[in-house]
């Protein structure tokens, strides 16, 4: 596209700045704060009209905040807006040393950004009712689970130290604990309604959850985080996202580091699939023996259960491509000596 402007949007829970600049030239065409509301958002799309700019013309750019990213998302959805979320990280970084910061000046930032990068643009569309909702409802199970484990931590270091009235925080606890156990399972339950209600969602979760190691929670995530698996091409491109990749640390003759996974990954999505591995670390298990063979040969044990990782990524993304269930080696060979006989 055509961008002959671009805005440069810096989002709190209250308010917004917003900085216009011309492509043509990175020059600043005006400034202004709105509230972050349904009329602030309106009194902006009216201000970028007093600059005579037609929708096509313009594209705006702001760092995912997360919620408060949520009503610009659905107002240029709306109204047919050019929108690129992009992570503050990204944009951090790629603007080098910085003197300052408030809120007008970092829109300026985020304008500069994308004006340097429209070749690398990346326009956001919300998602379906369907993954919004699951997304919504894993967030709500997150914070459930965290409540669980903070209840049940205190309790536990209050009965082991004899606290005073450690009886009655300890009977309440349980009570909390299992309010907080029915609301999880009621969470599950509404995840997997929204599953079974629409038909694209239904067939890839029953292909992943096909794949040995993954679960319903975690096949409900991949879900999510690949947003139906078309945000991500590779099977790679999400273990990087994920943080389970692996990347070679090198230069010349003198350097020569280990080959590590980045820090900068999504970290819900690495503790998930790290359970995954973790638990198909039994005997009889066809990873169990991988495991058991390579920590023989004085492979790392961390390294070799990032290795199941991957493996199991990328037969969740096989079987996605493929649209078939996952088959075992040994059930692979019974149906090909069939179709051979």
């Amino acid at each position: 596209m055509n961008y002959k402007f671009i805005a440069g949007i810096d989002q709190s829970k209250l308010t917004f700045d917003v900085c216009l600049i011309r492509t043509a030239d990175g020059q600043k065409s005006g400034e202004k704060k709105f509230e972050n509301t349904k009329k602030g958002l309106k009194q902006m799309f009216s201000w970028f009209k007093s600059f005579k700019i037609k929708p096509c013309e313009l594209l705006l750019c702001t760092e995912h905040t997360g919620l408060y990213s949520y009503p610009l998302c659905v107002f240029c959805q709306e109204n047919n807006l050019a929108l690129w979320l992009e992570s503050a990280l990204q944009i951090k970084q790629s603007m080098g040393m910085q003197r300052g910061k408030n809120d007008r000046v970092d829109a300026m930032r985020i304008a500069q950004y994308a004006a340097a990068h429209l070749n690398g643009v990346k326009l956001f569309s919300l998602p379906g009712k369907a993954l919004l909702g699951l997304k919504q409802l894993l967030a709500y199970r997150e914070r459930l689970v965290r409540a669980k484990q903070s209840f049940h931590t205190a309790e536990k270091e209050m009965r082991e130290f004899n606290a005073d009235f450690s009886g009655h925080i300890g009977k309440e606890t349980k009570g909390l604990l299992k309010t907080i156990d029915s609301k999880i399972e009621k969470t599950n339950a509404k995840m997997l309604e929204i599953i079974a209600s629409d038909e694209q969602l239904k067939k890839q979760y029953q292909l992943v959850l096909s794949v040995p190691g993954v679960g319903p929670i975690t096949a409900t995530y991949l879900l999510v985080y690949t947003a139906a698996f078309t945000r991500f091409k590779t099977s790679r491109q999400f273990a990087c996202f994920s943080g389970i990749a692996p990347f070679e640390y090198s230069s010349g003759t003198s350097i020569r580091g280990k080959t590590r996974v980045s820090h900068l990954a999504n970290k819900t999505l690495k503790t998930v699939l790290n359970l995954c591995a973790v638990s198909m670390l039994r005997k009889g298990n066809e990873y169990f023996g991988y495991y058991e063979r390579r920590v023989a040969e004085g492979k790392n044990k961390m390294s070799v259960i990032n290795v199941i990782r991957n493996k199991i990524v990328s037969r969740v993304f096989a079987v996605i491509e493929r649209g078939t269930a996952y088959l075992s080696q040994e059930e692979y060979k019974k149906i090909t000596r069939v179709e051979m006989a």
